[in-house]
């Protein structure tokens, strides 16, 4: 068991309407507003990779990409591939678990199109996602806001 790692990652973005372009795990989702952040404010690529970091003993992505003009419109694809590089040669990537937490959009349509996209990003078939509501309730970031959970496990490679 000593090669095996398990790392825990969350973000959260506040939703705007400054925004038409909702991007969750790679996927562009058809909607009227997008997340507030200093890149694409993808807050799943965001949990995910900080998820591969924890496991993998490499900080948060706040250590490679804070916020900052320099990274104004990011697509965290570049995130998530940088990661992967510094990873790549000392771990495996063995199962991702994702949870996104939003009202609205309703994600349970698109959860197909995000798990397709995922897989076309992390070198894993073995990925599960799943969407929930926050019920109303303000937590989380409030009611207008998306947030995400991930676990990542890793085996170091020999």
């Amino acid at each position: 068991m000593k090669n095996y790692r398990v790392g825990f990652g969350f973000d959260v973005h506040k939703i705007t309407k400054r925004r038409k372009n909702l991007v969750l795990g790679g996927a562009k989702i058809p909607c009227l507003f997008g997340l507030e952040a200093v890149s694409d404010g993808d807050v799943l690529l965001h949990a995910v990779s900080d998820a591969l970091c924890g496991a993998c003993l490499l900080g948060d992505i706040g250590d490679y990409f804070p916020p900052s003009k320099q990274y104004q419109g990011l697509d965290s694809k570049n995130i998530v591939k940088f990661i992967l590089n510094r990873i790549n040669k000392k771990f495996k990537i063995i199962n991702i678990d994702i949870i996104i937490v939003a009202d609205k959009p309703k994600l349970f349509t698109h959860k197909k199109k995000i798990l397709s996209s995922l897989k076309e990003i992390f070198p894993t078939p073995n990925i599960n996602l799943k969407v929930k509501s926050k019920e109303k309730l303000d937590i989380l970031g409030g009611k207008n806001s998306i947030s995400c959970f991930a676990v990542a496990l890793v085996s170091k490679k020999k």
